[in-house]
């Protein structure tokens, strides 16, 4: 695989990541590096580590996982987004540091914007001389990179916009487990 293809490979995957980490910057009260730096390692380490599981069990178990990873990825975002919702009736309660969301809602988006880089590891799997390292290097800066702006305009968006924006991002993440469900579902 050329480094082209291994890019836009890299955007595609980080996508996902990138619109959960505005929702995660509007319900930052305020913006400071560690929050930014939190979410963007997270999902960065998710979308490095979950190609390089996916290429390590190759296609062993690919038709078990396959049966049932849209419902997880589903049903993951859609508790986090009615989470969201629901603590939109809180906005502006934040700690001193801002940062309403803990380091575990964190992680369960991490998993939940991270299982298409399963798949994709399944078929880094069946090309060989495929540099896996290189390729998980990749996936995992741009996806840092990514969310890391993510965070930045959505704490912007969040600022112009209070708890409006709080409920949007609540939405937008249940609009994303819907989308996964249906697109695995047709």
């Amino acid at each position: 695989m050329n480094f082209t293809s291994l890019f836009f490979i890299s955007i595609g995957l980080a996508m996902d990541a990138f619109a959960v980490s505005l929702t995660e910057g509007i319900s930052l009260r305020k913006l400071c590096i560690k929050s930014i730096f939190r979410v963007a390692l997270v999902f960065g380490i998710f979308q490095g580590i979950m190609p390089l599981l996916g290429w390590a069990i190759g296609g062993l178990f690919y038709d078990k996982i396959a049966k049932f990873d849209h419902w997880v990825a589903f049903g993951l975002l859609a508790f986090i987004g009615i989470k969201m919702i629901i603590d939109a009736r809180e906005f502006g309660k934040c700690d001193i540091h801002g940062n309403c969301e803990k380091t575990s809602n964190i992680i369960v988006l991490g998993i939940a914007t991270s299982i298409d880089a399963l798949a994709v590891g399944f078929t880094f799997s069946l090309l060989p001389g495929l540099n896996i390292y290189f390729s998980i290097a990749i996936i995992g800066v741009i996806t840092f990179i990514l969310s890391s702006a993510g965070v930045y305009l959505g704490n912007k968006v969040g600022q112009l916009l209070g708890a409006k924006a709080e409920y949007a991002g609540g939405i937008i993440l249940i609009g994303m487990g819907i989308n996964i469900l249906i697109q695995h579902l047709t």
